[in-house]
């Protein structure tokens, strides 16, 4: 009984914590196909759907989810000089050319950075003249994870998901999303 009864337990945990991290990666992989098929995530309606999506989760601004929804382009020189922008500080550069965010935005930032909210409108879009010339508005480290041509726009949702009660399995599972915190990170990109 002293070996079966921890085993017990211990995969009953490890079950959750697969079952939490599968609901996860499905919300925020649903939620990117819509935001990359052109879904307004500032409206009420889309926030309400992606609320019913997660039902395990809360995406409230006291909740224990947050989704990052993020378009990232890169400013190529032509763009500048269609744009008439002068210097054009960013060509060559990955940057935001819109960030809306659902849940609770404490939990978790992106990993590519958060573009400062004076340069950010109320449906999260972000001014051509602006993220051609603001160093603050690129997207750190998104060129390793994703080369663009000109033109391309990428749509991209990165979710955290708190696992409270299971923070003692997340170094199983450190090197696939988890993280010490007891949470699951997950990134999807359309």
């Amino acid at each position: 009984m002293m070996c079966v009864v921890p085993l017990f337990f211990g995969a009953v945990a490890m079950g959750l914590s697969i079952g939490n991290a599968v609901e996860a990666t499905q919300v925020t992989s649903d939620v990117g196909r819509m935001y990359g098929e052109g879904m307004d995530f500032t409206s009420a309606a889309a926030q309400q759907l992606v609320t019913s999506l997660a039902q395990g989760y809360s995406l409230t601004s006291t909740g224990n989810a947050v989704l990052i929804m993020s378009q990232i382009t890169t400013v190529y020189t032509a763009d500048c000089t269609n744009a008439s922008v002068s210097p054009c500080t960013n060509a060559g550069s990955p940057v935001f050319v819109q960030r809306v965010t659902i849940g609770n935005t404490s939990l978790e930032s992106s990993a590519f950075g958060t573009p400062p909210p004076a340069y950010v409108d109320s449906l999260g879009n972000i001014s051509a003249a602006n993220y051609m010339t603001q160093t603050t508005l690129t997207a750190n480290g998104f060129g390793s994870v994703l080369a663009q041509a000109d033109g391309d726009v990428a749509y991209v949702v990165e979710g955290y998901f708190t696992m409270p009660g299971l923070n003692f399995l997340a170094p199983l599972f450190l090197g696939n999303g988890a993280s010490t915190a007891g949470g699951f990170y997950v990134r999807a990109i359309f």
